[in-house]
């Protein structure tokens, strides 16, 4: 892919110990939340484990990832990969006032002990992403360079009830990592020009 980012949305939440399932595990048992889950009170410390697990499993994304979606539907940037898809123009400047990308989900665990009946735990997990104003290079149909500049995120898990939320600033270039370019306009278009 376009990205080589080493902080996941794991790694995000991740402060105290170099294994993330460890700490959202602790979150976890704190927040109470299986206990809340209808049918599993009782036996709620027995799914703590498997249930962070599989929450460890989905966490293990780029968090960069949604800024790059975003940026791939941005009208102007689709426009100025249109007008350099040829690749026999200069390059085009996109410039983006400061701006707000958030992604949401709602991963489930199917939680299931013994005879109890079983569970779905369905947690909400929202990615708010505040970029600074930045200029984007666009050339030959791709994001190619991005001006310096930072990037606030917000990330918040909840469920019954529960919400916890992580913040933290990083350098843009710490989420995005432009290699060969992105791609920003669908695949036929690009497999339409000249070899």
């Amino acid at each position: 892919m376009n990205t080589s980012s080493q902080i996941t949305i794991a790694s995000h939440f991740n402060r105290t110990s170099p294994d993330a399932s460890t700490e959202l595990n602790d979150l976890i048992t704190r927040s109470k939340v299986l206990e809340m889950a209808p049918h599993l009170g009782p036996v709620a410390w027995l799914a703590s484990a498997p249930v962070t697990h599989a929450l460890a499993g989905t966490f293990d994304r780029d968090l960069g990832e949604p800024i790059l979606w975003a940026w791939r539907t941005h009208r102007n940037l689709q426009e100025a990969a249109s007008a350099t898809l040829a690749g026999t123009r200069s390059p085009e400047y996109v410039t983006l006032a400061k701006h707000e990308i958030s992604s949401i989900h709602h991963p489930e665990v199917d939680v299931t002990v013994d005879q109890y009946t079983p569970v779905t735990i369905t947690f909400d997990l929202t990615l708010l992403f505040t970029l600074e104003a930045l200029r984007l290079t666009v050339q030959s149909g791709l994001l190619v360079g991005l001006s310096p500049g930072a990037c606030s995120v917000e990330v918040t898990l909840g469920a019954h009830g529960f919400d916890f939320k992580r913040s933290a600033t990083y350098a843009l270039q710490q989420l995005v990592t432009l290699h060969t370019g992105l791609r920003l306009l669908p695949a036929s278009a690009y497999a339409e020009l000249p070899v």
